[in-house]
Protein backbone atom coordinates (compact mmCIF):
# COMPACT_ATOMS: atom_id res chain seq x y z
CA UNK A 1 0.00 0.00 0.00
CA UNK A 2 1.47 3.71 -0.89
CA UNK A 3 1.65 6.18 1.43
CA UNK A 4 -1.18 8.11 0.07
CA UNK A 5 -2.88 4.37 -0.09
CA UNK A 6 -2.41 4.46 3.57
CA UNK A 7 -3.49 8.01 4.06
CA UNK A 8 -6.58 7.77 2.55
CA UNK A 9 -7.85 4.83 4.33
CA UNK A 10 -7.26 6.18 7.59
CA UNK A 11 -9.64 8.87 6.13
CA UNK A 12 -7.55 11.50 5.79
CA UNK A 13 -9.94 13.70 4.96
CA UNK A 14 -13.27 13.80 5.87
CA UNK A 15 -15.88 14.02 3.05
CA UNK A 16 -13.64 13.81 -0.08
CA UNK A 17 -14.82 10.80 -1.99
CA UNK A 18 -11.92 9.04 -3.66
CA UNK A 19 -12.55 6.94 -6.98
CA UNK A 20 -8.90 5.86 -6.85
CA UNK A 21 -8.15 5.70 -3.55
CA UNK A 22 -3.87 6.76 -4.70
CA UNK A 23 -4.64 9.66 -6.45
CA UNK A 24 -6.19 13.32 -4.93
CA UNK A 25 -6.64 14.48 -8.11
CA UNK A 26 -9.78 11.56 -8.93
CA UNK A 27 -12.69 12.59 -6.94
CA UNK A 28 -16.13 11.92 -8.18
CA UNK A 29 -16.62 15.45 -8.63
CA UNK A 30 -14.42 15.52 -10.94
CA UNK A 31 -15.57 12.19 -12.74
CA UNK A 32 -18.93 14.17 -12.60
CA UNK A 33 -17.70 17.37 -14.47
CA UNK A 34 -15.44 15.60 -17.01
CA UNK A 35 -17.81 13.49 -18.27
CA UNK A 36 -20.44 16.83 -18.48
CA UNK A 37 -17.86 19.24 -19.96
CA UNK A 38 -17.32 15.95 -22.84
CA UNK A 39 -21.39 16.29 -23.56
CA UNK A 40 -21.06 20.15 -24.94
CA UNK A 41 -18.49 19.48 -27.64
CA UNK A 42 -19.79 20.27 -30.92
CA UNK A 43 -23.06 22.04 -29.32
CA UNK A 44 -23.90 25.48 -29.76
CA UNK A 45 -21.28 27.78 -31.79
CA UNK A 46 -18.33 26.20 -30.42
CA UNK A 47 -17.15 25.29 -33.92
CA UNK A 48 -17.71 28.85 -35.37
CA UNK A 49 -15.70 30.71 -32.53
CA UNK A 50 -12.85 27.97 -32.67
CA UNK A 51 -12.57 28.96 -36.34
CA UNK A 52 -12.42 32.68 -34.85
CA UNK A 53 -10.04 31.88 -32.14
CA UNK A 54 -7.62 30.56 -35.31
CA UNK A 55 -7.58 32.98 -37.15
CA UNK A 56 -7.00 35.32 -34.27
CA UNK A 57 -3.82 33.41 -33.33
CA UNK A 58 -2.96 33.37 -37.37
CA UNK A 59 -3.50 37.21 -37.75
CA UNK A 60 -0.88 37.50 -34.85
CA UNK A 61 1.61 35.13 -36.18
CA UNK A 62 1.37 36.92 -39.76
CA UNK A 63 1.31 40.23 -37.67
CA UNK A 64 5.45 39.15 -37.14
CA UNK A 65 6.30 37.46 -39.96
CA UNK A 66 6.24 34.08 -38.45
CA UNK A 67 5.90 31.11 -41.56
CA UNK A 68 2.69 29.13 -41.15
CA UNK A 69 4.75 25.98 -42.33
CA UNK A 70 2.35 22.75 -41.99
CA UNK A 71 3.49 21.82 -38.77
CA UNK A 72 2.69 25.58 -37.29
CA UNK A 73 -0.71 24.68 -38.44
CA UNK A 74 -0.55 21.03 -37.39
CA UNK A 75 -0.02 22.97 -33.64
CA UNK A 76 -2.23 24.99 -33.66
CA UNK A 77 -5.24 23.03 -34.89
CA UNK A 78 -4.04 21.23 -31.82
CA UNK A 79 -4.40 23.91 -29.81
CA UNK A 80 -7.31 25.54 -30.95
CA UNK A 81 -9.34 22.09 -29.79
CA UNK A 82 -7.74 22.57 -26.56
CA UNK A 83 -8.70 25.95 -25.87
CA UNK A 84 -12.43 25.03 -26.74
CA UNK A 85 -12.50 22.05 -23.85
CA UNK A 86 -11.02 24.26 -21.73
CA UNK A 87 -14.01 27.24 -22.15
CA UNK A 88 -16.17 24.25 -21.45
CA UNK A 89 -14.36 23.05 -18.71
CA UNK A 90 -14.22 26.52 -16.88
CA UNK A 91 -17.83 26.96 -17.46
CA UNK A 92 -19.17 23.89 -16.41
CA UNK A 93 -17.56 24.27 -13.11
CA UNK A 94 -19.02 27.95 -12.85
CA UNK A 95 -21.48 27.70 -10.54
CA UNK A 96 -20.47 29.81 -7.36
CA UNK A 97 -23.45 29.02 -5.62
CA UNK A 98 -22.51 25.04 -5.99
CA UNK A 99 -18.44 24.87 -6.18
CA UNK A 100 -16.58 22.19 -7.08
CA UNK A 101 -13.01 21.51 -7.26
CA UNK A 102 -11.76 21.04 -10.92
CA UNK A 103 -8.55 19.89 -11.76
CA UNK A 104 -8.57 21.77 -15.63
CA UNK A 105 -5.32 23.33 -17.71
CA UNK A 106 -3.89 18.95 -18.18
CA UNK A 107 -2.58 17.57 -21.28
CA UNK A 108 -5.39 14.61 -22.92
CA UNK A 109 -5.93 11.61 -20.48
CA UNK A 110 -6.33 8.46 -21.85
CA UNK A 111 -5.28 6.33 -19.43
CA UNK A 112 -7.82 4.37 -16.71
CA UNK A 113 -9.53 7.44 -15.80
CA UNK A 114 -12.61 6.03 -14.48
CA UNK A 115 -12.96 4.16 -17.56
CA UNK A 116 -13.40 7.45 -20.07
CA UNK A 117 -11.04 9.29 -21.86
CA UNK A 118 -10.56 13.16 -21.63
CA UNK A 119 -9.50 15.58 -24.20
CA UNK A 120 -6.89 18.00 -23.40
CA UNK A 121 -8.09 21.41 -21.79
CA UNK A 122 -4.37 23.25 -22.28
CA UNK A 123 -4.03 27.07 -23.16
CA UNK A 124 -1.61 29.69 -22.70
CA UNK A 125 1.63 28.57 -21.60
CA UNK A 126 0.54 25.29 -19.90
CA UNK A 127 3.33 23.97 -17.11
CA UNK A 128 3.88 19.72 -17.19
CA UNK A 129 4.97 20.87 -13.73
CA UNK A 130 1.43 22.45 -12.49
CA UNK A 131 -1.80 20.88 -11.07
CA UNK A 132 -4.34 23.99 -11.56
CA UNK A 133 -7.19 23.18 -10.03
CA UNK A 134 -10.11 25.67 -10.21
CA UNK A 135 -13.44 26.96 -7.60
CA UNK A 136 -16.23 29.52 -8.40
CA UNK A 137 -16.39 32.21 -6.31
CA UNK A 138 -18.98 34.87 -5.30
CA UNK A 139 -19.01 37.32 -2.71
CA UNK A 140 -22.60 36.29 -2.38
CA UNK A 141 -21.35 33.09 -0.21
CA UNK A 142 -18.94 32.07 2.51
CA UNK A 143 -16.55 29.13 1.86
CA UNK A 144 -14.23 27.03 3.60
CA UNK A 145 -11.75 24.77 1.90
CA UNK A 146 -10.44 21.54 3.39
CA UNK A 147 -6.85 20.56 2.47
CA UNK A 148 -4.63 17.75 3.42
CA UNK A 149 -0.71 18.59 2.51
CA UNK A 150 1.63 15.52 1.72
CA UNK A 151 4.55 15.55 3.60
CA UNK A 152 6.49 18.78 2.95
CA UNK A 153 4.11 19.66 0.29
CA UNK A 154 4.69 20.85 -3.31
CA UNK A 155 7.66 23.11 -4.34
CA UNK A 156 5.46 25.86 -4.92
CA UNK A 157 1.57 26.22 -4.17
CA UNK A 158 -0.98 29.20 -4.40
CA UNK A 159 -4.27 30.27 -4.11
CA UNK A 160 -5.18 33.44 -6.20
CA UNK A 161 -8.70 34.54 -5.66
CA UNK A 162 -8.97 36.27 -9.23
CA UNK A 163 -11.61 38.49 -10.60
CA UNK A 164 -11.40 36.79 -14.73
CA UNK A 165 -10.73 33.33 -15.16
CA UNK A 166 -8.44 34.40 -18.41
CA UNK A 167 -7.07 38.12 -17.47
CA UNK A 168 -6.60 36.60 -13.80
CA UNK A 169 -5.95 40.18 -12.05
CA UNK A 170 -5.55 38.60 -8.81
CA UNK A 171 -7.63 40.61 -5.83
CA UNK A 172 -5.78 38.48 -2.92
CA UNK A 173 -3.65 35.54 -2.90
CA UNK A 174 -2.48 32.83 0.10
CA UNK A 175 0.97 31.44 -0.47
CA UNK A 176 2.32 27.66 0.90
CA UNK A 177 4.77 29.59 3.31
CA UNK A 178 2.14 31.85 4.81
CA UNK A 179 -0.32 29.21 5.22
CA UNK A 180 -1.35 27.53 8.49
CA UNK A 181 -1.18 24.05 8.38
CA UNK A 182 -1.49 21.44 11.39
CA UNK A 183 1.01 18.42 12.53
CA UNK A 184 -0.78 15.99 10.42
CA UNK A 185 -1.02 17.94 6.94
CA UNK A 186 -4.05 19.25 7.26
CA UNK A 187 -5.86 22.89 7.13
CA UNK A 188 -8.68 25.11 6.53
CA UNK A 189 -9.43 28.04 3.77
CA UNK A 190 -11.81 30.36 4.33
CA UNK A 191 -13.55 32.61 1.29
CA UNK A 192 -15.43 35.81 2.18
CA UNK A 193 -15.70 39.36 1.97
CA UNK A 194 -14.63 39.59 5.79
CA UNK A 195 -11.78 41.58 6.64
CA UNK A 196 -10.15 39.31 9.02
CA UNK A 197 -10.66 35.28 9.28
CA UNK A 198 -7.22 33.94 10.35
CA UNK A 199 -4.15 33.39 9.24
CA UNK A 200 -5.73 31.17 6.33
CA UNK A 201 -8.03 33.69 5.29
CA UNK A 202 -8.45 35.27 2.21
CA UNK A 203 -10.88 38.49 1.36
CA UNK A 204 -13.06 38.79 -1.53
CA UNK A 205 -15.11 41.20 -3.07
CA UNK A 206 -18.27 41.88 -5.63
CA UNK A 207 -15.48 41.39 -8.27
CA UNK A 208 -14.58 37.77 -7.20
CA UNK A 209 -15.40 35.19 -10.00
CA UNK A 210 -12.64 32.08 -9.28
CA UNK A 211 -10.18 30.70 -7.38
CA UNK A 212 -7.50 29.66 -8.98
CA UNK A 213 -5.00 26.58 -7.25
CA UNK A 214 -1.36 26.25 -8.55
CA UNK A 215 -0.05 22.66 -6.84
CA UNK A 216 3.98 22.83 -8.60
CA UNK A 217 5.82 19.74 -8.55
CA UNK A 218 9.38 20.10 -8.37
CA UNK A 219 10.37 16.52 -7.75
CA UNK A 220 8.08 14.44 -9.66
CA UNK A 221 9.39 11.04 -7.93
CA UNK A 222 8.16 12.67 -4.59
CA UNK A 223 5.57 15.24 -4.66
CA UNK A 224 2.03 14.16 -4.68
CA UNK A 225 -0.97 17.38 -5.28
CA UNK A 226 -2.94 18.38 -1.83
CA UNK A 227 -5.99 16.96 -1.46
CA UNK A 228 -8.41 19.23 -1.77
CA UNK A 229 -12.47 20.04 -1.06
CA UNK A 230 -14.94 22.67 -0.73
CA UNK A 231 -18.07 23.55 0.71
CA UNK A 232 -20.10 27.16 1.29
CA UNK A 233 -20.77 28.43 4.98
CA UNK A 234 -24.49 28.79 5.09
CA UNK A 235 -25.31 28.04 2.03
CA UNK A 236 -28.55 29.63 0.85
CA UNK A 237 -31.54 27.14 0.34
CA UNK A 238 -32.70 28.74 -3.04
CA UNK A 239 -29.82 29.12 -4.92
CA UNK A 240 -30.74 29.37 -8.60
CA UNK A 241 -29.62 25.69 -10.90
CA UNK A 242 -27.49 26.36 -13.57
CA UNK A 243 -29.30 24.77 -16.72
CA UNK A 244 -27.59 23.22 -19.72
CA UNK A 245 -27.92 26.37 -21.99
CA UNK A 246 -26.57 28.46 -18.67
CA UNK A 247 -23.18 26.61 -19.38
CA UNK A 248 -23.14 26.91 -23.46
CA UNK A 249 -23.79 30.16 -23.39
CA UNK A 250 -21.15 30.71 -20.49
CA UNK A 251 -18.45 28.41 -22.50
CA UNK A 252 -19.17 30.68 -25.79
CA UNK A 253 -18.20 33.54 -23.75
CA UNK A 254 -14.96 32.24 -22.53
CA UNK A 255 -14.14 31.29 -25.66
CA UNK A 256 -14.74 34.52 -26.95
CA UNK A 257 -12.41 36.20 -23.64
CA UNK A 258 -9.54 33.46 -24.09
CA UNK A 259 -9.39 34.52 -28.27
CA UNK A 260 -8.45 38.10 -26.99
CA UNK A 261 -6.56 37.48 -23.74
CA UNK A 262 -4.07 34.55 -25.64
CA UNK A 263 -4.74 34.72 -29.45
CA UNK A 264 -3.41 38.78 -28.90
CA UNK A 265 -2.35 38.98 -25.32
CA UNK A 266 -0.18 36.29 -24.78
CA UNK A 267 0.89 35.47 -28.05
CA UNK A 268 1.43 38.63 -29.43
CA UNK A 269 1.69 41.53 -26.65
CA UNK A 270 3.45 39.38 -24.78
CA UNK A 271 5.71 37.24 -26.48
CA UNK A 272 6.02 38.14 -30.23
CA UNK A 273 7.10 41.53 -29.78
CA UNK A 274 10.38 39.81 -28.14
CA UNK A 275 13.00 39.63 -30.53
CA UNK A 276 13.17 36.69 -32.04
CA UNK A 277 15.84 33.87 -30.48
CA UNK A 278 16.20 36.57 -27.53
CA UNK A 279 14.70 35.91 -24.17
CA UNK A 280 13.05 38.98 -22.17
CA UNK A 281 14.38 40.45 -19.16
CA UNK A 282 11.98 38.45 -16.08
CA UNK A 283 9.49 40.97 -15.19
CA UNK A 284 6.44 40.80 -12.41
CA UNK A 285 3.06 40.89 -13.54
CA UNK A 286 -0.73 40.31 -11.98
CA UNK A 287 -2.50 39.83 -15.26
CA UNK A 288 -2.81 37.79 -18.29
CA UNK A 289 -2.81 34.32 -16.17
CA UNK A 290 0.45 35.28 -14.45
CA UNK A 291 1.12 34.47 -10.43
CA UNK A 292 1.41 37.91 -8.44
CA UNK A 293 4.84 36.20 -6.76
CA UNK A 294 6.27 35.22 -9.74
CA UNK A 295 8.65 36.58 -12.46
CA UNK A 296 8.14 35.86 -16.77
CA UNK A 297 10.15 36.05 -19.48
CA UNK A 298 8.54 35.41 -22.69
CA UNK A 299 10.43 34.75 -26.21
CA UNK A 300 10.22 32.99 -29.43
CA UNK A 301 12.49 30.71 -31.33
CA UNK A 302 13.03 29.44 -34.97
CA UNK A 303 15.99 27.23 -34.85
CA UNK A 304 17.10 25.08 -37.96
CA UNK A 305 18.65 21.69 -38.15
CA UNK A 306 21.96 22.80 -38.38
CA UNK A 307 21.42 25.50 -35.40
CA UNK A 308 21.04 25.64 -31.63
CA UNK A 309 19.04 27.68 -29.29
CA UNK A 310 21.31 28.22 -26.00
CA UNK A 311 19.78 29.36 -22.54
CA UNK A 312 21.60 30.23 -19.46
CA UNK A 313 19.45 31.01 -16.61
CA UNK A 314 20.14 31.95 -12.83
CA UNK A 315 17.72 31.30 -9.53
CA UNK A 316 17.66 34.25 -8.30
CA UNK A 317 15.66 34.77 -5.08
CA UNK A 318 12.77 32.10 -6.00
CA UNK A 319 12.19 29.41 -4.48
CA UNK A 320 11.30 27.51 -7.96
CA UNK A 321 11.30 27.72 -11.70
CA UNK A 322 10.66 26.00 -14.38
CA UNK A 323 11.32 26.41 -18.33
CA UNK A 324 8.69 24.71 -20.62
CA UNK A 325 9.04 24.83 -24.35
CA UNK A 326 5.99 25.04 -25.92
CA UNK A 327 4.40 25.44 -29.76
CA UNK A 328 3.31 29.03 -31.61
CA UNK A 329 -0.07 27.42 -30.07
CA UNK A 330 1.49 28.30 -26.77
CA UNK A 331 1.12 24.38 -25.60
CA UNK A 332 3.88 21.56 -24.82
CA UNK A 333 4.00 19.33 -26.99
CA UNK A 334 3.06 15.54 -25.61
CA UNK A 335 4.16 15.81 -22.35
CA UNK A 336 4.01 12.87 -21.27
CA UNK A 337 6.35 11.49 -23.77
CA UNK A 338 8.86 13.92 -24.55
CA UNK A 339 11.02 16.40 -22.23
CA UNK A 340 9.26 19.54 -22.96
CA UNK A 341 10.24 21.42 -19.50
CA UNK A 342 12.72 21.53 -17.14
CA UNK A 343 12.85 22.65 -13.55
CA UNK A 344 15.47 23.33 -10.99
CA UNK A 345 14.68 20.05 -9.59
CA UNK A 346 15.41 18.15 -12.52
CA UNK A 347 18.00 20.26 -14.40
CA UNK A 348 21.40 19.94 -13.89
CA UNK A 349 23.56 22.79 -12.67
CA UNK A 350 26.80 24.30 -13.67
CA UNK A 351 29.47 24.94 -11.46
CA UNK A 352 29.02 28.61 -10.85
CA UNK A 353 25.42 27.93 -9.52
CA UNK A 354 23.45 28.68 -13.36
CA UNK A 355 21.96 26.51 -15.78
CA UNK A 356 22.60 26.05 -19.72
CA UNK A 357 20.06 24.62 -22.08
CA UNK A 358 20.26 23.48 -25.82
CA UNK A 359 17.16 23.66 -28.19
CA UNK A 360 18.09 21.46 -31.01
CA UNK A 361 17.26 18.65 -33.06
CA UNK A 362 20.49 17.12 -33.28
CA UNK A 363 21.52 15.48 -29.84
CA UNK A 364 24.22 17.88 -27.87
CA UNK A 365 25.61 14.80 -25.28
CA UNK A 366 24.55 17.50 -22.54
CA UNK A 367 22.19 17.03 -19.59
CA UNK A 368 19.68 20.33 -20.24
CA UNK A 369 18.61 19.28 -23.59
CA UNK A 370 15.11 19.71 -25.70
CA UNK A 371 14.64 18.16 -28.53
CA UNK A 372 12.76 20.21 -31.41
CA UNK A 373 12.53 17.76 -34.08
CA UNK A 374 9.09 17.87 -34.00
CA UNK A 375 9.44 21.97 -32.77
CA UNK A 376 11.38 23.55 -35.29
CA UNK A 377 9.11 27.04 -34.33
CA UNK A 378 7.80 27.69 -30.77
CA UNK A 379 7.41 30.07 -28.07
CA UNK A 380 8.79 29.94 -24.59
CA UNK A 381 7.47 31.09 -21.37
CA UNK A 382 9.90 30.90 -18.26
CA UNK A 383 8.74 31.32 -14.72
CA UNK A 384 10.44 31.74 -11.44
CA UNK A 385 8.56 31.68 -8.20
CA UNK A 386 8.35 32.29 -4.45
CA UNK A 387 9.06 36.02 -4.78
CA UNK A 388 7.42 38.80 -3.19
CA UNK A 389 5.05 40.28 -5.20
CA UNK A 390 6.21 43.10 -6.92
CA UNK A 391 9.35 44.53 -4.15
CA UNK A 392 12.03 44.07 -7.19
CA UNK A 393 13.65 40.37 -6.92
CA UNK A 394 13.28 39.36 -10.38
CA UNK A 395 16.28 42.12 -11.05
CA UNK A 396 18.14 39.43 -9.37
CA UNK A 397 17.43 36.99 -11.96
CA UNK A 398 19.83 36.47 -14.93
CA UNK A 399 18.44 35.08 -18.21
CA UNK A 400 21.13 35.21 -21.18
CA UNK A 401 19.99 33.48 -24.74
CA UNK A 402 21.98 33.02 -28.53
CA UNK A 403 21.52 31.21 -31.38
CA UNK A 404 24.26 29.66 -33.07
CA UNK A 405 25.59 27.09 -35.51
CA UNK A 406 25.24 23.30 -34.06
CA UNK A 407 29.16 23.06 -35.43
CA UNK A 408 29.87 26.04 -32.96
CA UNK A 409 28.05 24.80 -29.69
CA UNK A 410 30.96 23.60 -28.16
CA UNK A 411 32.87 27.35 -28.07
CA UNK A 412 29.24 28.94 -26.43
CA UNK A 413 28.82 25.89 -24.01
CA UNK A 414 30.55 26.71 -20.61
CA UNK A 415 33.42 23.70 -20.20
CA UNK A 416 31.96 22.46 -17.06
CA UNK A 417 27.94 22.18 -18.55
CA UNK A 418 27.18 18.64 -17.20
CA UNK A 419 27.15 16.19 -19.73
CA UNK A 420 25.41 12.63 -20.42
CA UNK A 421 26.26 9.95 -22.95
CA UNK A 422 23.51 8.44 -25.16
CA UNK A 423 22.18 5.53 -22.22
CA UNK A 424 21.90 7.78 -19.87
CA UNK A 425 19.48 9.84 -22.38
CA UNK A 426 17.47 6.62 -22.66
CA UNK A 427 17.07 6.60 -18.87
CA UNK A 428 16.48 10.39 -18.61
CA UNK A 429 13.68 10.32 -21.11
CA UNK A 430 11.89 6.51 -19.46
CA UNK A 431 12.30 8.36 -15.89
CA UNK A 432 10.53 11.26 -17.49
CA UNK A 433 7.45 9.23 -18.45
CA UNK A 434 7.09 7.23 -15.75
CA UNK A 435 7.44 10.72 -13.48
CA UNK A 436 4.91 12.07 -15.37
CA UNK A 437 2.25 9.35 -15.48
CA UNK A 438 2.89 9.20 -10.91
CA UNK A 439 1.87 12.78 -10.69
CA UNK A 440 -1.02 12.55 -13.27
CA UNK A 441 -2.40 9.57 -12.18
CA UNK A 442 -0.58 8.29 -9.42
CA UNK A 443 0.45 5.23 -11.61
Amino acid sequence: MTMWQTLVAGGILAGTVLVHASNPLATEDQHHIDELSKSFLGRGNLDALKQKAREQYVKSLKKYNVELTGSVNKDLDAAMDELVFSSIQKAANGDPANPKVYWTDTAKRTHDWFGISVPGGRYSYDNPDCIYRTIPISSKYKYKISGRRFGNGTADQSFSLIKNRNSQNTISALYKDDMKVNSDGSYEITISTDKSGGQNHIKSDWTAKQLFIRNNLGDWSKETPDELKVEIIDKPKHAPKRTDSDILKDAQEDLKESTFFYGFGALDLKTLTQKLNHLASPHQSSWLGTLTSQAQSFGYFHVKPDEAFVITLTSGKSSYWVMPVTTMGLLTKDPEHNIVSFNNFQSAQNKNGSYTFVLSSQDPGIYNWIDTTNLERGTLMIRWQGLPAGDGTAKDIHVHSQLVKYENLHNVLPDDVPKIDQGGRSEQIEKRRQEYKRIHFQN
